[in-house]
This record gives structure tokens, sequence and C-alpha cells, in this order.
């Protein structure tokens, strides 16, 4: 009996230290669970995330050919980053594209307390428009009323009578600084004003746009308009002006959109021909509605 008073005595420490230990290792492998399992809920989170937000920008990046082209985009995107969706996924508007999914994560230590397994969630949506502002633009600028069906940009379109055959000044003037903004592109902004670049500039602009088609000598797909893609070089994305009306020499015009077109070549007018085509490409979208260059943002 005294054995078991001196155990009781409050002032005899011997053994709590174990007592404490046992306690802490209890608490601490508890946080180890919970932070393993919160981790993994997290990791799989943003997993689906990342894959909802990119299946949702696929998707908004087919509206303009059809709903039916979104959904399977979006479908497709899903599929190869390991979170497949079907159509009772989408909410499609002919301007938007919504995704939301779920899935189950297996859970590992949280077991002990009976929970095998958590849901978590994501949504993603896109919405697709004209582009507003985008680099890469090349400084030729054709007249609204020739989208989408004209063929011809400089020296026809708008016309030499005026000493304009549709080039766009730069930050350097003259035929060389032109050269090789036709094949680096520029950055504009619709509702700002250009200066045109006068004068035919046949010589280092004939080089640019031959370097342009010679790059795509190796690419099958490059060689006609309805087959081209984004790897080629002769597709270029040009400034939409709202006229050319009064532009005389050195001239303001204003800007209303942007264009791809692919590059078939000079005719024997040294006029340059080809086709008008509809592409995505990064930049900011608006509220404009002119051009064949679109762009898409993830707004939720």
């Amino acid at each position: 009996m005294k054995k078991f008073f001196r155990f009781l005595n409050l002032r005899d420490e011997s053994g709590a230290a174990l007592v404490i230990v046992a306690i802490s290792m209890v608490v601490l492998l508890g946080f180890t669970a919970l932070v393993i399992d919160v981790g993994r809920l997290y990791s799989e989170k943003s997993n689906l995330q990342n894959a909802l937000d990119a299946a949702a920008l696929a998707g908004a990046q087919g509206l303009k050919v059809s709903e039916a082209q979104a959904i399977t985009n979006a479908k497709e995107v899903a599929q190869s980053n390991g979170f497949p969706i079907t159509e009772t996924n989408l909410t499609v508007t002919s301007d938007s594209i919504r995704v939301t999914r779920n899935v189950m994560v297996p859970l590992t230590f949280a077991r002990v307390i009976g929970h095998n397994e958590s849901e978590v969630g994501a949504t993603a949506k896109a919405m697709a428009g004209h582009l507003r502002k985008a680099n890469g633009i090349t400084p030729i600028a054709v007249e609204e009323s020739q989208i989408p069906n004209g063929t011809a940009l400089t020296c026809f379109n708008p016309g030499g009578q005026q000493g304009n055959c549709g080039f766009v000044s730069i930050a350097g003037t003259g035929a060389k600084d032109l050269s090789e903004a036709i094949k680096n592109g520029s950055t504009y902004t619709v509702g700002n004003q250009i200066e045109t670049e006068p004068g035919e500039m046949w010589g280092p602009v004939n080089t640019a746009i031959d370097s342009l088609i010679k790059s795509d000598k190796d690419k099958p797909q490059c060689q006609a308009a309805n087959t081209a893609d984004k790897t080629c070089k002769r597709v270029i994305n040009v400034v939409i002006t709202d006229t050319w009306v009064g532009a005389d020499g050195r001239s303001v015009v204003n800007v209303v959109g942007f264009a791809a077109y692919w590059i078939e070549g000079f005719d024997k007018d040294k006029v340059l021909i080809g086709k008008f085509l509809e592409r995505y490409k990064p930049g900011e979208i608006g509220d404009t509605d002119v051009g064949t260059l679109y762009g898409a943002k993830l707004v939720e």
C-alpha cells in the first residue's frame, strides 16, 4: 500500500516523462496523419482545377466553329489530363463554356476514424471573343470591308493611288524596319490610332514575305489555307482598320480588329494575295466584334 501512495505522490516525477512522451507521440502522429491526408486532398484538387482550366480554354477555342466542337475539345483535353468528363459536366453557350467535376480521393490515416475517402470538386469557365489587344501582329493593315472574303493585301487594297500600300508605320521608318517587323510582329490595340507607312517598298518587303513562305517548304499542311495550322509561318496576323478613305501618304487610321491571313504569295502586279482564316491567339479579348482573330480567357 505504501508503494501505491508513493506512486500517487505528485512530487515524485519518475515516469511522468514517459507519460508525456506517449501522449505527445499520439498527438504528433495525429497531426502527421492530418497533414498527409489534407496534402493529398489539396494536391488532387489542384490537379483537377488545372485540368478543368485547360479543358475550358480548349472548349472556348472551339466555340467559333460550333458548340459540338467546343464539347469535343473540352472532352479531349480533360481526358488527356486524367480527368475524363461527359456532357453532363459541361454548360455551353454561344460564347462561353463551363466545366464542373467532382472526384473522390482515398484517404490513409483518416481511415482509423471511419473516413475512407473524401470528395473534392472544381469549376472552370472560359469565354471566347475577338481580340482587343495582341502582340505578334504583322504591320500590314486591311480595310474592314475586305473581311472575311477579300483575298488581297498591299497596293490593291487600299490602293496605290493614295500612296499607301497597306503598311503600318513602326518605331523606325522605311522598308528595312518594316521588313523585320513583318517577320517578328508588333503589338496593337483596338481603339488606338496608327500611322501608315507610304510607299511600295517592294524589295525588302518581298524578301520578308518570301522568307516566311520558304520556312514552311517542308510542312505539307502549310501549303494550303484549309490545312494550315499554328506551326505555319506563312499564316500572319494583320491589323484591320475602319477605312482607308482619305489616307494619303503618311496618315492616321483607326484599329478596329485583327485578322489571320494565309499568304499565297505576290502576283504579277506585286499584290500580296491569300485568304483570311479564323484563328485563336493569346491576347486580351474585348467587346469588339470585328475580325477573324479570337482569344479565350478564364473567367471562373
